[in-house]
């Protein structure tokens, strides 16, 4: 542990900050936000998948919706508009949370709505990748070897001792 830069006391420099508050005032912020988010969904009808411990399901009749949590972020979406805009108003009101619109971006995936639902994709982060590997000026190939001669696996024998 060091003095954050700007905060060194030169009278004191072994010495380090104690940490009395984190974010949203807690010391163990992301996991206390999480468990009072989950708290109200489930309080609200939600389900928690058994799956993915960040996804939350409510289904009403004809009525879905899923809520995806990652981290601080929040992916909201369901069938019926209406309700939709209900449940951000409920959220907003109990965990303080603001809506950003309509998903652009979510985890390095873009998201597009077209006529036939949603489109993702990854294009700018592989462009970053390529970027940052010094690639960008190669050129495209369908299939970089030929694909009539591909071995996937190889001839291999079983191990003596699988352990």
């Amino acid at each position: 542990m060091k003095q954050p830069p700007g905060f060194v006391d030169s009278s004191l420099p072994s010495h380090v900050c104690r940490l009395h508050k984190s974010l949203y005032g807690l010391k163990q912020a992301p996991r206390a936000w999480y468990t009072r988010l989950s708290d109200f969904l489930l309080s609200i009808s939600f389900r928690a998948s058994k799956v993915d411990t960040s996804l939350f399901i409510l289904s009403d009749g004809t009525n879905i919706f899923y809520l995806l949590v990652y981290v601080d972020d929040i992916l909201l979406t369901g069938s019926n508009f209406a309700m939709l805009h209900h449940l951000i108003q409920l959220l907003s009101y109990k965990l303080k949370l603001r809506d950003l619109g309509v998903v652009h971006y979510f985890l390095g995936i873009e998201v597009q709505s077209t006529g036939m639902g949603l489109m993702l994709c990854q294009h700018k982060y592989i462009l970053d990748i390529l970027t940052r590997a010094g690639m960008t000026s190669c050129k495209p190939v369908d299939t970089p070897v030929s694909p009539s001669k591909v071995t996937l696996l190889p001839e291999c024998h079983s191990f003596s001792d699988p352990t």
